[in-house]
This record gives structure tokens, C-alpha cells and sequence, in this order.
């Protein structure tokens, strides 16, 4: 069994709570929204078994601290670069899922010496293709309506106080190939973080500066990266996150995860992990 250790880091004037295991080259987990950094629970033990692995609680959730500002991507992405270094994470690779991608992109555009290579899991790319993806027409009838609804100051946590089990439910499970795969203790944990003080708040604050986040990329993918990325999605979540990333990297490998939706590292942890440990060999 490995052996999991958490602590606190003081970074950027936030404190964020972290679980870490193993030894060796550090690969940096970043969650998405409703996540923390359970939603590793599955892989870290693999990717631990030859890698130094720390998953943080991003600012906003599980028990880091709860501010309502500071989630434009520059500042989470500096929360990663102080946290990194706090840590002693000698240019990690950086694995960002869902809106966590955003930042840990923007880590790796900003401090390519500090990052040894980028991992972009099932996550449109803002400042490039999120309004064909949020826009409400035939050819997209699967519109991503909650980028804009959460993106509403105040509102969406006035409208789901007290039914955060009802917010956790319905997304994780309208998200997954197999809804089994998550179960009703994991959706429990995500609740506990959403219910803690400013917690609701908080989990929104990545889509109230979303359009601040995607002229951020923008302006960092003048320039292609140079840090290698790693491109991966679900056969049934996003799509095209490889082709999105060869307009901002110079080097991208692509892996789409079979039966699989958009929670990969929770869905199908193996495959998962392996494509990870493999891509840090390449580098």
C-alpha cells in the first residue's frame, strides 16, 4: 500500500492543502471543477510506485483556502510556480484535468525551465475553440450551458445552497461512460468541500473570469510552447483535445482513453496512468 502524507503550503497569499506519495521525478496534479485532489485517489498509487507525486487542493476547494477572487489562470498559474517551488519540485510534470488544464497550461507557458512537460486532460482550449463548444445551436446540441451560467456573480451559489448534493450528482454522473465508477462516498467527499464556508462561491470562480483566463492564453501562445504536452481525452468526453493543442505546442502526442467519459483518472485509472508514465519517459 502506498504510503500517502498531506500537509499545507503557504503560496500567493492563499494556504493549499496537499496530498503527496512516492519518490523520484515530481509529476504536479491539478483538478478541475467539483474536484480536489481525491479526484487522483486512483492513480496516484500507480504513478507513485515510480514517481514522485503531489496532488494539490487547487484555491477555492476541499481544504485549501476559500477567497472569491484571484481565479484568472495567471493567478492559479502562480499558485502552482510558488507551490512547486515551496515543495521542492524540481520541474515537475505538471497534469492539469478540466479547468485545471487551464492554469497548468499557463504554468508550463509562462515557466518553461520549471516544467518538464504538460499533460492537458478532456478540456476545451479558451481564447481558441470555447465558443464553439458553449454556443447553443443545432450542430451543437450538447452545449456546454454551465460556462456561462457559473460565470453569473453570486447567482449559481444562491441557486444551489443546500442542494450541492444535487449539483454533485448530476454533473459527475452525466459526465462518465460508467456512472458506477463513481461511487456515493466519492460524491460525498466532493460535497464536503463544497459546503465548507465561501466553498460554493469559490468552486465558481474559474468560470467568473474564464474570458480573462482565455486572452491570458492567448497572449501566452503567440508563441508556441516549447514544453512537450501530452494530450489526452475520453473516447466520450471532449473531443479534439489533441488537434487544440497543436495550435499552441510544438510538440504534441495524443491519447484518446476507450469507454471512457471525461473524468479519466477516475474512470479509468490504468489506462490513465500508464499513458502518463509514459509520456515522462519520453522526456
Amino acid at each position: 500500500m502506498t504510503a500517502f502524507r498531506s500537509g499545507k503550503v503557504p503560496v500567493n497569499g492563499v494556504t493549499l492543502h496537499y496530498v503527496e506519495a512516492g519518490e523520484g521525478p515530481p509529476i504536479l496534479l491539478v483538478h478541475g471543477w467539483l474536484g480536489t485532489s481525491y479526484h487522483w485517489r486512483r492513480v496516484m498509487p500507480l504513478l507513485a510506485a515510480r514517481r514522485r507525486v503531489v496532488a494539490l487542493d487547487m484555491r477555492g476547494y476541499g481544504d485549501s483556502d476559500k477567497p472569491y477572487a484571484g481565479y484568472d489562470g495567471l493567478t492559479l498559474a502562480e499558485d502552482l510556480r510558488q507551490a512547486s517551488a515551496a515543495l521542492g519540485l524540481d520541474r515537475p510534470v505538471v497534469v492539469g484535468h478540466d479547468m485545471g488544464a487551464l492554469p497548468a497550461l499557463l504554468f508550463a507557458a509562462g515557466s518553461p525551465d520549471a516544467v518538464r512537460g504538460l499533460v492537458y486532460v478532456d478540456e476545451p482550449l479558451p481564447g481558441y475553440n470555447l465558443d464553439r463548444f458553449t454556443a447553443f445551436t443545432r450542430e451543437n446540441p450538447f452545449v456546454y450551458w454551465w460556462f456561462a451560467f457559473n460565470a453569473q456573480p453570486r447567482v449559481p451559489a444562491l441557486m444551489w445552497q443546500g442542494k450541492e448534493v444535487e449539483l454533485v450528482d448530476w454533473f459527475l454522473t452525466s459526465m462518465v461512460a460508467d456512472p458506477s465508477s463513481i461511487t456515493a462516498e466519492d460524491k460525498a467527499e466532493y460535497v464536503r468541500g463544497l459546503r465548507k464556508p465561501g466553498g460554493l462561491d469559490a468552486s465558481f470562480g474559474w468560470y467568473r473570469e474564464a474570458l480573462t483566463t482565455a486572452d491570458q492564453i492567448r497572449a501566452a501562445t503567440s508563441e508556441k510552447l516549447r514544453v512537450p504536452v501530452l494530450a489526452i481525452n475520453g473516447q466520450y468526453g471532449h473531443p479534439g483535445v489533441e488537434e487544440q493543442m497543436r495550435l499552441v505546442a510544438e510538440t504534441v502526442t495524443g491519447v484518446t482513453l476507450e469507454t471512457c467519459g471525461h473524468l479519466c483518472a477516475e474512470e479509468r485509472p490504468d489506462a490513465f496512468a500508464e499513458a502518463v508514465l509514459a509520456f515522462t519517459q519520453t522526456l
